[in-house]
């Protein structure tokens, strides 16, 4: 397992801890609202997706154990519904498990205030209950809340429509918004930067963007920004970078190099 070099927090009451699961890794972020730069990070690979390595990746991080103040986990999972925000959590997981209905997760709900959804998700079983009795009273989010929630605060209410993309150097996460209205949500796996541009030109032509007056921003992972830039403006006028939240950099100097889904998360 990698791990980064740990710091001893010395009144973890004091300090907020954020983290961000796929099934390759553990990300995570700790930080206290009452010192400015404090941010801390690290991150635990997995050795595979199954639940006793998630097990491992925390019990070999001491770090992540602590009775901190506030826990945030943020699970990216890849089976979700979106649902108007008025849905009965019990007719979310009904639906959920009719789209999925070969999926043996466990069923989880989030709520989108600012877009007026929920996302309904499956958590790989066991994982929930283990978060449960391992960390201090955990919030869980699925993986596309903090960036829908953010970027839906950039559009209120304005005419032109806009896609963002998050990206990393494999993945990629999608939003959507016509007249400030979350139209769609989604995220990709790929192996190239050709794929990649593919699945986000595909998303914009389905939901009738239009080439020369709408916007498409991108954040997240530089090399793969810089590989599909060139090649989204054949095809789009406006691409551009997202504009980075300043008040991040008063988490600390290092805000950048994490996970985008816990710093917005955290702000």
């Amino acid at each position: 397992m990698e791990k980064k070099q740990e710091t001893d927090i010395q009144h973890p009451e004091a300090w907020e801890l954020l983290v961000a699961i796929d099934d390759r890794r553990v990300d995570y972020i700790l930080y206290t609202p009452a010192v400015a730069g404090s941010l801390l990070m690290g991150h635990v690979s997995r050795t595979d997706d199954t639940l006793r390595a998630l097990e491992d990746a925390f019990y070999d991080t001491p770090r992540l154990l602590a009775e901190y103040k506030r826990v945030r986990v943020v699970v990216r999972s890849p089976h979700f519904v979106i649902l108007p925000g008025d849905t009965h959590d019990d007719d979310c997981a009904r639906l959920l498990l009719a789209a999925f209905p070969h999926d043996d997760g466990d069923p989880a709900v989030c709520q989108l205030p600012l877009n007026g959804v929920k996302i309904a998700y499956l958590m790989p079983r066991g994982m929930q209950a283990f978060l449960g009795r391992t960390l201090n009273y955990p919030e869980l989010y699925h993986h596309l809340h903090p960036m829908c929630e953010h970027f839906k605060g950039l559009n209120r209410s304005d005419d032109v429509s806009r896609m963002f993309l998050n990206l990393k150097a494999e993945s990629m996460d999608l939003a959507i918004y016509r007249q400030g209205a979350l139209q769609c949500a989604n995220s990709y796996r790929f192996t190239n930067a050709q794929d990649a541009t593919y699945y986000a030109l595909n998303a914009w032509r389905s939901h009738g963007l239009d080439q020369l007056t709408d916007e498409l921003q991108l954040t997240g992972d530089g090399p793969m920004r810089a590989a599909m830039t060139p090649m989204l403006r054949e095809f789009v006028k406006y691409v551009m970078p997202a504009v980075y939240p300043a008040a991040a950099m008063q988490l600390g100097r290092n805000a950048m190099q994490a996970p985008l889904e816990l710093i917005l998360l955290a702000l």
